[in-house]
């Protein structure tokens, strides 16, 4: 592949660009191994692409031109897709990264769900004591030690 590597110090991504693709990577920056996160076609014929830090902005611009491109971002969406439609109102969330995890309460149990699948698989009950009140005892908190 021949193409054009774009780096700025300090940023996780290199582009590289081809004269049909332009080629994302994801660095790690432990072992610092490149894994590829996304391809797009080089419509605008350039053969360098420069990023803000925010990602709205990119410039483009292609060797011994005059003139560069500056293009914006069209759609802002932030879209986010439901991974469950339970009710899970007043539940609380804690992450458990080492093991690949997190945990959501919902009233009188803990669910635990795989951070890769988002599928729960476990569930720890908890033994509430009788409620009193009109509203029913639920988990209020969580704490990972």
């Amino acid at each position: 592949m021949r193409g054009f590597i774009y780096y700025i110090k300090g940023n996780v991504r290199i582009q590289i660009a081809t004269d049909r693709k332009i080629y994302f990577y994801l660095i790690n920056k432990d072992t610092l191994e490149a894994t590829l996160e996304n391809v797009m076609f080089n419509f605008m014929q350039c053969n360098q692409m420069m990023f803000g830090s925010k990602v709205r902005y990119g410039v483009t611009y292609k060797t011994n031109q005059r003139s560069f491109d500056i293009y914006r971002r069209h759609y802002w969406h932030d879209f986010k897709v439901p991974i469950s439609e339970e009710n899970l109102e007043g539940s609380i969330g804690v992450p458990l990264d080492k093991q690949g995890t997190y945990l959501v309460s919902k009233i009188n149990k803990v669910l635990i769900y795989d951070q890769d699948t988002f599928k729960s698989d476990k569930e720890i009950p908890i033994t509430l004591l009788k409620s009193e009140g009109r509203e029913p005892n639920k988990v209020i908190a969580i704490v990972v030690s």
